[in-house]
């Protein structure tokens, strides 16, 4: 019982610092899979194998198992589809904050035609090139490029917001207001982007995740100890619970994984201010 418990302590540390490792670094999904999937593995056979000299007809401790993995099982369940649904709900305001983000350059844009002409001219400039570095925000993740490219977008709306403010101690008036809100919009859209970059998923709840599975694959080798020949049946549920692990952490990854979100709005944007002639057009 000692040994067990010392092994249990072990797998706590080790699943403490797996969490912090998914929270708080850059993953390379390949590299979760395959340390998700050993991990779970290991625990079945450490069921199957530590177990196997207990007595194979122990009807007792058999059914108290089974209870007890099927009551694992069921909580396992539940955590999966709660921490699922965080990860989601993380995808989806990323998704609506880059909507946004369209919406209010477009705004931007439209707003910036009300300007003199060379404040004009040097505006729509300007937002081109804040558009440019936030289409690159969202394509580059977590990586340290996406703090150089919100920096970027951060000084574009800053040299925006300058020119706004020049023109309205020069006229002001309320067409210049409706600029300036216009202006402030784009940092406001861009900080709402921000609070929703990041993981949403606690260390907690991959510490539950990873503890209840890891029991869960225990004793799935408890159950079948005494079974001779298709182990691999063994390898059902570290499979199955390996990739809804794996899908969970894809999704929860800002920018970058499987499923992510990606700046069509903001792409179809560019497309259709400042190619095909609508730039020079405006400017004309």
């Amino acid at each position: 019982m000692c040994y067990i418990i010392g092994k249990l302590l072990v797998w706590t540390c080790f699943m403490f610092n797996f969490s912090e490792f998914i929270n708080d670094t850059p993953i390379d999904s390949i590299l979760l899979f395959i340390i998700t999937f050993s991990l779970l593995i290991i625990s079945a056979y450490i069921g199957k194998f530590i177990f196997k000299r207990k007595k194979l007809n122990d009807d007792i401790a058999d059914d108290e198992a089974k209870i007890i993995l099927g009551a694992i099982l069921s909580l396992l369940g539940l955590l999966i589809g709660f921490v699922l649904s965080i990860s989601i709900s993380g995808y989806n305001n990323r998704q609506q904050t880059e909507e946004n983000e369209a919406i209010a350059i477009g705004n931007a844009y439209q707003r910036a035609q009300l300007l003199n002409s060379s404040d004009r001219r040097e505006a729509i400039h300007l937002l081109q090139q804040y558009l440019e570095a936030r289409i690159e925000f969202f394509k580059s993740g977590v990586s340290d490029e996406n703090n150089q490219w919100r920096r970027v977008s951060l000084e574009k709306q800053a040299t925006l917001w300058e020119i706004a403010v020049k023109e309205a101690n020069q006229s002001p008036n309320p067409v210049i207001a409706s600029v300036l809100t216009a202006f402030s919009d784009l940092y406001l859209s861009q900080q709402k982007t921000m609070a929703s970059w990041r993981h949403q998923i606690p260390n907690a709840a991959w510490f539950l995740l990873i503890f209840f599975a890891i029991c869960s694959n225990v004793l799935i080798g408890y159950n079948i100890r005494g079974t001779k020949g298709k182990n691999w049946l063994i390898l059902i549920l570290p499979s199955l619970t390996t990739l809804a692990l794996f899908m969970i952490a894809e999704i929860d990854i800002p920018g970058e994984g499987v499923i992510h979100v990606t700046p069509d709005d903001l792409i179809s944007l560019q497309e259709f201010l400042f190619k095909e002639g609508a730039l020079v057009g405006k400017l004309d």
